[in-house]
């Protein structure tokens, strides 16, 4: 099968959007499919190149209107606004010959240039949905729903014709936003760890006297980090070797200045955004992964699953059929801790930092379950059967 890969985020840059589309695209071509990715330019094109040349994909990039948002999104860029981008995808399109165009999440306006590809070629439009647009606050969140439900509700899905969703609150999401319409033609179609796989799980962890909590995201209201800042606070005097660090872009300060309110600078450190081989270290040195996202709908991340892979015991507030038929255990896969609450959240810590057979038993849990059920082949072949479905279903 011919597949185009069409997604606005691709290494580069580092996000798990950006991970998701390299990874499957990677996998496609391993299992014998002919694979053509369109991403978008970033400002460095020998970057571009030699992560194009390292992944062993032809990947073209399109020019793009780079318009940082403060506090919000630091990857946005603009593509659809140069006309000559609609015309560029079309005839990649063609000149790849896709059975079907593949477009890595929704909220992005390269949709729109691949919408006008996938129907100018006559091919099925597959859109992968792995974001939510949420705030927490009510008055943001409610415009942001207003505006999902016009734009990507009525000018986007519409055009697709299959929707994958990552995990079941992302269904859940779409149901709430775009109704019943929409979530008659999602399926749930999980992802995988970033990476290889075999690799990652063949590395030793230990699980010795606890020195380091560790957090891994882009800091932000969803991810604040706040209520760990505060429980970490709590505990502080009870583990005095103990730290927490935090890697990931910083758009929301309020975990930082309640550290520094605290007196707790020198041992909650927030790293900023690195390279995934020194996020990787980060976790390999952590002794406990905390998932700190705070909305309405709350999915693992690229990062929760590699630390699980890893062997990294891992505390999250995520709805254990988060992943469909495939059920995560609480204290056998992970801590599952449905909490923002900072005494409870440092309850939970307390209870578990001391006990390694626990923290070792929940690691090896962990990473036998992301190896079985998160598997990019799985991912990938289950994709490929969705696209013949539809495939087979147009030529009736």
């Amino acid at each position: 099968m011919k597949i185009l890969v069409v997604s606005g985020m691709f290494p580069p840059i580092q996000t798990g959007t950006a991970f998701y589309a390299r990874n499957l695209a990677q996998v496609f071509q391993k299992q014998g499919h002919e694979v053509t990715v369109v991403g978008l330019r970033t400002a460095d094109p020998v970057s571009d190149k030699a992560v194009a040349d390292a992944a062993g994909l032809k990947v073209h990039r399109l020019p793009a209107w780079t318009l940082p948002l403060a506090g919000f999104f630091k990857y946005f860029q603009l593509s659809s606004w140069n006309p000559r981008n609609w015309l560029r995808l079309r005839r990649i399109a063609r000149e790849s010959d896709a059975h079907v165009v593949l477009l890595v999440n929704h909220y992005l306006d390269i949709a729109f240039p691949a919408i006008f590809a996938a129907r100018s070629i006559k091919v099925p439009l597959v859109c992968s949905v792995g974001t939510q647009l949420q705030s927490l606050n009510p008055r943001r969140n409610k415009i942001l729903n207003i505006l999902d439900w016009i734009i990507c509700g009525r000018l986007i899905f519409p055009f697709c014709a299959k929707l994958i969703a990552w995990d079941s609150q992302i269904l859940a999401y779409l149901e709430d936003v775009q109704g019943s319409r929409i979530r008659r033609k999602t399926v749930i179609l999980t992802y995988g760890a970033n990476g290889d796989i075999d690799a990652l799980a063949k590395r030793p962890h230990t699980y010795d006297t606890p020195k380091v909590i560790l957090g891994v995201g882009a800091v932000s209201e969803q991810r604040s980090f706040v209520p760990l800042v505060a429980a970490f606070s709590k505990i502080a005097d009870e583990f005095p070797d103990l730290t927490l660090r935090i890697v990931g872009h910083v758009y929301y300060d309020a975990a930082r200045r309640l550290a520094r309110e605290a007196g707790l600078e020198d041992r909650v450190i927030f790293l900023g955004e690195r390279p995934h081989a020194t996020v990787l270290q980060e976790m390999e040195q952590a002794d406990l992964f905390y998932s700190s996202l705070t909305g309405k709908y709350v999915g693992l991340g690229t990062a929760t699953i590699e630390a699980m892979l890893l062997g990294l015991p891992t505390m999250a507030n995520v709805p254990l059929d988060l992943l469909g038929q495939h059920k995560l255990v609480d204290k056998e896969h992970l801590f599952q801790l449905t909490t923002t609450d900072p005494e409870r959240i440092a309850s939970r810590l307390r209870a578990v930092l001391p006990n390694v057979v626990l923290r070792e038993r929940v690691g090896h849990g962990g990473r036998a379950f992301v190896a079985t059920h998160m598997d990019w082949d799985a991912v990938a072949r289950d994709m490929v059967i969705e696209f013949k479905d539809i495939i087979e279903a147009r030529s009736k």
